[in-house]
């Protein structure tokens, strides 16, 4: 069995985000190890846990360590969301690539030549790369071979255009679209509806809108 990157311990439709006024409070402690739990789901390195952390404890001290990563992202003393601090992390450790939303298969297939726990999989993800199909039905191929290797792509949300996406485990990614939700966020599984009804070709050449 090919190399598991995560070295660690299935398909409902992820929950809608909850409105912030009905999910209940949780203490400070009860947030921080939510996401401690989230990290440690995503890699083994401790790295991405302490700098979510030290967004979520400590804005002001991550605004200074991390300036690039924050001007890129607008953040602000008042409104630094550990969510970024995650994203950017997993896009710096090869561990995610962030696209356009408009982009193609084949800009998803260079991004995941670039993920090294993709080519420690040592799955062939060479039919994925095709510039007249849409990302969202690269992701569909792309996690049907990744599927082999219990692993699959999904789409941490940060309401915009953009679409990081995130390399899991499969057997982890329902604790983490969960985590994700209570902690205010959403992480998208994609489906061959959510495909359909971002548009674009798909691999047959077909326009789905």
């Amino acid at each position: 069995m090919a190399w598991n990157p995560f070295r660690r311990r299935s398909d409902p439709e992820p929950a809608p985000r909850p409105a912030s006024e009905h999910r209940p409070q949780a203490s400070d402690d009860a947030v921080a190890a939510r996401w401690r739990e989230l990290a440690a789901l995503l890699t083994p390195d401790a790295g991405l846990a302490e700098v979510v952390l030290l967004a979520h404890g400590s804005p002001a001290d991550y605004l200074r360590l991390h300036v690039a990563e924050a001007e890129n992202r607008g953040l602000e003393d008042d409104d630094v969301d550990p969510w970024f601090a995650l994203i950017d992390w997993l896009v710096e450790n090869e561990l995610a690539h962030e696209l356009d939303w408009k982009e193609n298969a084949a800009e998803l297939a260079w991004g995941l030549s670039r993920m090294s726990a993709v080519l420690s999989s040592g799955v062939d993800l060479q039919s994925v790369d095709d510039p007249d199909a849409h990302l969202t039905f690269g992701m569909l191929r792309a996690n049907a071979i990744l599927a082999a290797a219990g692993l699959e792509l999904v789409v941490f949300d940060i309401d915009s255009d953009s679409f990081p996406v995130v390399l899991v485990e499969t057997a982890t990614r329902d604790r983490i679209v969960a985590l994700a939700a209570e902690l205010g966020h959403r992480v998208d599984v994609m489906t061959l509806e959510r495909a359909r009804h971002e548009g674009g070709r798909d691999y047959t050449g077909e326009i789905e809108l």
